[in-house]
């Protein structure tokens, strides 16, 4: 039965969510001052929740929700809870990169500051979540939109979850028909840049150069990537270039990356690590029905729900778990 840590994207934020971390381990207060050292800049003071513009750039977003996945990484492995399986989602494939240790935690913050940094450099679009609706249902209706202009479907997150990507007024439109047509609400999720969509190829392009500035390790864990949907066996320097740089503008294969994992390990236990739950929500009824999952977050009491959730796991009696003697208290 092995644990399954599920690292989200960028959407996945909100205000004071760093804040409320770092109040919860003073393991996390250490890694946010050593990550403000590294970028030479105040980062508690910028992800103060009374900073309305603390997302108003996309590095600031990817960096923030970086931060937090990291942060409640750090505490569920303060409690010992070890992960044998990892994945991450869009940008959470930075943080899967540092728990499989193809890079410390400094190399890739570095890494994700310069890729919001292209990213902020790269063409203006939009995105769109659409759900729930089958892919084959969708696409009649962003074939209608097309005719406004460019549509991709950039990711696949489970069978009745998509995301669209491109040009705002087609996305506008797709928006209206499918409520019209099929009956579904359409979110936009993003007002900036549409992301793995071919129109960010440049991006992509920019960003490889940099990656081929970056060493990768052999990950000690198995190394699972968006663009492929599987686990690929000692990946190459080569590999997480290609791979890491072609994942900007290629669609994102959430839902082939779980139903590989879970065709290998139907027993998994899945722990979505990060704000919200948005990777906790898309396994429902009707897509892996019955699976052991867990959030980390929680709005109104952090501290003890991830209490309940290093118990619920403790009680599961996984080898991957150590004793609760053997681990330090969280702070209230």
């Amino acid at each position: 039965m092995p644990i399954v840590f599920m690292f989200p994207g960028q959407s996945s934020r909100y205000p004071g969510m760093l804040s409320k971390l770092v109040e919860l381990s003073e393991g996390n207060k250490v890694l946010m001052q050593q990550a403000s050292d590294l970028l030479n800049r105040d980062l508690m003071d910028h992800y103060q929740p009374t900073n309305e513009g603390q997302f108003a750039t996309n590095q600031d977003v990817q960096l923030g929700v970086f931060l937090a996945n990291y942060l409640f990484l750090n505490l569920l492995e303060e409690q010992g809870i070890k992960a044998d399986y990892s994945l991450g989602l869009s940008l959470g494939e930075w943080n899967h990169l540092v728990h499989i240790g193809a890079l410390p935690f400094e190399q890739a913050l570095l890494a994700v500051e310069q890729r919001g940094l292209a990213y902020d450099r790269g063409p203006r679009g939009a995105m769109a979540s659409f759900f729930p609706v089958a892919l084959e249902e969708l696409e009649p209706v962003l074939e209608k939109a097309r005719e406004l202009g460019n549509l991709e479907v950039v990711n696949l997150n489970s069978p009745r979850q998509h995301v669209v990507a491109g040009d705002p007024k087609a996305l506008d439109e797709a928006i209206r028909l499918a409520d019209d047509e099929l009956y579904i609400e359409g979110v936009i999720i993003e007002k900036q840049v549409p992301m793995h969509a071919s129109v960010f190829a440049p991006v992509g392009q920019e960003f490889r150069q940099y990656l081929q500035t970056v060493d990768f390790r052999q990950p000690k864990l198995p190394y699972l990537p968006n663009r492929l949907g599987h686990i690929v066996e000692e990946p190459s320097q080569e590999l997480f270039v290609d791979l890491l740089s072609t994942h900007v503008h290629q669609p994102v294969l959430w839902r082939h990356s779980i139903d590989f994992l879970m065709a290998r390990h139907p027993d998994a236990v899945l722990v979505e690590v990060g704000a919200k739950a948005v990777l906790h929500n898309l396994l429902d009824r009707k897509w892996h029905k019955g699976v052991q999952k867990f959030k980390t977050d929680s709005r109104e009491n952090t501290l003890e729900h991830i209490q309940d959730v290093v118990t619920s796991l403790r009680a599961l009696q996984l080898p991957s778990v150590a004793s609760p003697e053997e681990q330090p208290a969280l702070q209230a």
